[in-house]
């Protein structure tokens, strides 16, 4: 029975983190095509939005698990109103996410793709610390020793595609609005550190306490919620008035807001059944995939991969093998 148990909590384990790949792996394809539109949707109200589609998802979760109507708002009603503790103890990681959120859709107006997904792997180190500092969760040399070799893959396939397509990105840049990369570099570094301490509290409290995830979710989302529409009121009321909330919004920006969601979602699923680092070990791998549609399933470059992607991709998964063998 024991082995058992093992061999289905690692299946799920499995399952959730490919899907995590691929809902990272959408993500960074359509947060690319985004940036390539002429109007800019307002990045406040994507926030908010994908927290409205994250509240939904777990209303109608919980709603699809009671006997009846009565008994699921029942529940939901308390899970909202009739633990004050348990909103209390949400609202910290609550108020990072919306942070982390906010400054990564800023960033994403500031960096170019290359230098926002390096940078941003500085979130597995910050997930580490604050696993190690918060929760006393020893981690092995052979564990830091991954986390070293995954940045090191990273940055080879970044500087690998950088190669190729420099003269691209600067003819993409041309008439578009100017960029800061110093503020960008900054708000990236903002989600990082909020992305490793919000993931540290969310791991214990999801183990430490017999919740349903779907209503500890539910908690989450409802103050993120509310932060998140506190903030677009007050940083932009005049830009809501003037184009509305949808303004900027296309099939690409829906699509981009909608698997933000669901990645927000599988992230808890991954805290429950694994750890916080492990979870961001989707994204580069996600990247390599991105790497290799953007330059080989366009059309635009049929070449093979050069060295430094090659190496760059062996680098990741052995990192992901040592981290996931490792105790």
């Amino acid at each position: 029975r024991a082995m058992g148990a093992s061999a289905s909590k690692e299946l799920v384990s499995v399952g959730l983190f490919s899907c995590y790949v691929g809902v990272n792996l959408s993500n960074l394809l359509l947060a690319s095509a985004s940036q390539r539109q002429s109007k800019r949707y307002i990045n406040s109200t994507a926030v908010a939005l994908s927290e409205v589609m994250k509240s939904i998802t777990c209303l109608l979760t919980i709603a699809g698990t009671e006997k009846s109507l009565s008994a699921a708002a029942g529940v939901i009603a308390n899970t909202l109103f009739g633990q004050p503790a348990e909103m209390m103890k949400v609202a910290m990681p609550a108020f990072l996410y919306t942070v982390q959120n906010n400054v990564i859709y800023a960033a994403l107006s500031h960096l170019d793709a290359v230098s926002f997904q390096i940078t941003y792997q500085l979130k597995i180190l910050a997930s580490l610390v604050c696993t190690r500092l918060l929760l006393g969760t020893k981690v092995s040399k052979a564990r830091w020793a991954s986390v070293a070799l995954l940045t090191a893959g990273v940055v080879l396939v970044q500087l690998s595609m950088q190669q190729d397509a420099a003269g691209e990105a600067a003819a993409e840049m041309e008439g578009k609005e100017r960029k800061n990369p110093l503020l960008g570099l900054v708000a990236v570094l903002i989600a990082c550190g909020c992305s490793g301490l919000a993931g540290a509290v969310m791991e214990a409290l999801l183990k430490t306490k017999d919740v349903p995830i779907a209503r500890r979710n539910l908690q989450v989302a409802a103050i993120s919620l509310v932060l998140a529409v506190v903030h677009m009121l007050s940083k932009d009321s005049a830009q809501l008035r003037d184009g509305g909330f949808f303004q900027g919004y296309s099939p690409v920006v829906w699509s981009m807001v909608t698997l933000d969601s669901m990645g927000g979602l599988l992230v808890s699923l991954l805290l429950k059944h694994t750890t916080s680092a492990l979870k961001n070990f989707g994204a580069p791998i996600g990247i390599i995939v991105n790497v290799l549609l953007a330059r080989y399933a366009s059309g635009a470059q049929k070449k093979p991969p050069n060295r430094q992607f090659v190496l760059g991709t062996l680098l990741v998964l052995s990192a992901l093998g040592m981290y996931t063998s490792s105790a």
